[in-house]
């Protein structure tokens, strides 16, 4: 993740950001010297500090390695979630543990689910929880995309009420029980998504693949017939690749 993030949260604050550099004439990582302008990235970190722009102090902080920590309180004061997030993932040596809580306290769980999944040295257990409680199944599926030794059994039944396509097929990914990948399967089925149907099939190794052709078949859908045919090495359908 870029720390400009260029996302409708945050694209004014940076399209601000290159606006003053440029009016300071200040040379950006990695062509300048911190030496060369030290007296305008002073100047311009006072007006920051007096204007309490924490979302100036992030990018500040992201670019010059000078005195982060003044910025770091900008943030802190703040306690603004998207900010502590992009503080904590980017900037080195800050302070981990207030900036979490600070996105713990907001309960954003977008951004609660981001630090989780995007500052390498979070805690995850209390993120989790709050993630958990959201039953929110975007952000379950979030955590168990990207996060290793999580405990899939806490998110799977969030999941599942879902019946969202993309994240019961990664929830799939993960479980060995014959039962829970008929469900997912039946669930996938009903969705009537030929991508994913196609995925199951192709991805997971417990997929009854005759099944889900039979799905296909009742579709009359052609062209994703022929594609489930050419993608899937399993698939007995490969008469259609010869349709036109």
């Amino acid at each position: 993740m870029s720390q400009f993030l260029f996302e409708n949260d945050y694209s004014s604050d940076a399209l601000r950001w290159i606006k003053i550099i440029e009016e300071n004439n200040l040379q950006l990582y990695p062509y300048r010297k911190l030496s060369q302008d030290l007296n305008n990235i002073k100047t311009l970190q006072e007006i920051i500090i007096k204007n309490n722009d924490y979302p100036l102090a992030y990018f500040f902080a992201s670019e010059f390695q000078f005195e982060q920590y003044k910025m770091q309180k900008l943030i802190l004061d703040s306690k603004d979630p998207k900010y502590a997030f992009l503080f904590a993932q980017n900037i080195y040596n800050c302070d981990i543990t207030a900036l979490e809580n600070i996105v713990l306290s907001s309960n954003k769980i977008k951004y609660i689910c981001s630090f989780a999944c995007f500052v390498s040295s979070a805690n995850i257990h209390p993120l989790e929880a709050a993630i958990i409680k959201s039953k929110s199944a975007k952000y379950s599926y979030m955590l168990i995309k990207y996060l290793k030794n999580i405990d899939i059994n806490k998110h799977k039944n969030i999941i599942l009420k879902s019946k969202k396509p993309r994240f019961l097929f990664e929830l799939a990914k993960y479980l060995t029980d014959i039962n829970d990948i008929k469900k997912i399967e039946d669930l996938i089925i009903e969705s009537g998504s030929f991508t994913y149907m196609r995925l199951f099939a192709q991805k997971i190794k417990l997929a009854n693949v005759d099944r889900i052709e039979k799905a296909m078949l009742e579709t009359n859908n052609t062209e994703e017939i022929k594609k489930f045919a050419k993608k899937v090495k399993k698939s007995s359908m490969k008469r259609f690749l010869l349709i036109e």
